[in-house]
């Protein structure tokens, strides 16, 4: 009978099997464990050995890559200024000397500025006068400010502008105030003729502002000092045929010699 074989076999003997094959699964479950405990053990070892390494032999320290410089070049002025004699224009109604300046435009225009006295005298004025096509002006008022700007003078006030008759034809006008040290009441115009590529600008000053017939002779005694060239001779062969016999000898001499201002 099958019994008699495990007749020798007590609860004791049976007990004793589950406890050693027990004990054998749980050592087998703990090995993983201390598989990766040893493992990480070992790697950690390995990265700070590099690491060391590293420190005792360092890596030559590059040299900063240079960066180019950018060269800024600043762009040629438009204007450059030239002698101004020989003399191109003159003023018929000027009595003392005039001073001249010129200066010449990349494109070939060429600005001569004639000035007439000092600012603060009973006989200022000044005229620039532009042969050739240049930028375009901005409004009367900036382009007075500019130009009062460039005299070393400022605007301290301009009135409403009007139209003036004059041999060139119709000229822009504007009561103005000049200010440096003091003030001086004046009165600027602007001239400029597209089809013949000439203008002029400027202003009369006295003790009080010129009226329209002093600055219409003012204008009109603007004249060719014989040293200009063909075209502008053309100019102003043409408008010489406009003159009037308002501006004589003696209405010349009252354009320019203001009375001074009464002393108290």
């Amino acid at each position: 009978m099958p019994k008699a074989r495990y007749a020798d076999w007590d609860e004791d003997d049976a007990f004793d099997m589950v406890d050693e094959r027990s004990s054998r699964g749980l050592r087998r479950k703990r090995m993983p464990w201390l598989r990766v405990i040893l493992m990480s053990s070992c790697s950690i070892a390995g990265l700070a050995f590099l690491a060391s390494q590293k420190e005792q032999h360092p890596r030559p320290a590059e040299r900063p890559k240079t960066v180019p410089s950018s060269v800024l070049v600043t762009p040629a002025p438009a204007w450059k200024p030239i002698s101004p004699s020989p003399a191109v224009y003159a003023l018929a109604t000027a009595p003392g000397s005039v001073a001249a300046e010129a200066r010449q435009h990349t494109n070939g225009a060429r600005e001569d500025t004639l000035t007439l006295g000092r600012f603060g005298e009973f006989r200022y004025a000044q005229l620039s006068l532009v042969q050739g096509t240049v930028e375009s002006a901005g409004s009367f008022y900036i382009d007075t400010v500019r130009r009062a700007a460039r005299a070393g003078l400022a605007v301290a006030h301009q009135g409403q502008s009007r139209m003036v008759t004059t041999k060139f034809g119709s000229v822009e006008a504007a009561p103005m105030t000049l200010a440096g040290k003091s003030e001086q009441p004046c009165q600027a115009f602007r001239f400029a003729d597209a089809q013949t590529a000439f203008g002029f600008q400027g202003w009369l000053c006295g003790s009080s502002a010129p009226d329209e017939a002093q600055l219409a002779c003012f204008i009109d005694g603007i004249a060719l000092a014989g040293q200009a060239g063909p075209s502008l001779k053309a100019v102003f062969a043409q408008v010489e045929h406009n003159r009037t016999d308002a501006c004589g000898t003696g209405a010349r001499t009252a354009a320019i010699a203001v009375k001074p201002p009464v002393r108290p």
